[in-house]
């Protein structure tokens, strides 16, 4: 694995419409696989009152400041931060600029 990126961003809905976290400050890195491919994935901390709207069984969008996309589905687990989750994320398919 190379170094995590700090990355910042919107998360939104499956469709794409639906702003879930108007403010993503995430890390993410990647896994290279043996035919070239990259398998991502990363974190970031949102509000406990967003994690309602994360379905664990449904893809989010990923949309980073930098013009990257893609789809993840979260894990959402209690951050050391007071009043706020962790959203632990794997990137489905590629991340799309």
């Amino acid at each position: 694995m190379d170094r995590m990126e700090h990355i910042h961003g919107k998360l939104y809905a499956e469709d794409g419409t639906k702003v879930i976290v108007d403010s993503i400050d995430g890390y993410l890195g990647f896994h290279s696989r043996p035919n070239g491919s990259k398998l991502y994935f990363g974190y970031f901390e949102l509000p406990c009152e967003k994690t309602t709207e994360i379905d664990v069984n449904a893809p989010c969008r990923l949309v980073l400041d930098d013009g990257r996309v893609g789809d993840i589905y979260a894990d959402v687990h209690p951050s050391n931060s007071p009043g706020k989750m962790l959203a632990e994320f794997h990137v489905t398919g590629k991340m799309h600029e």
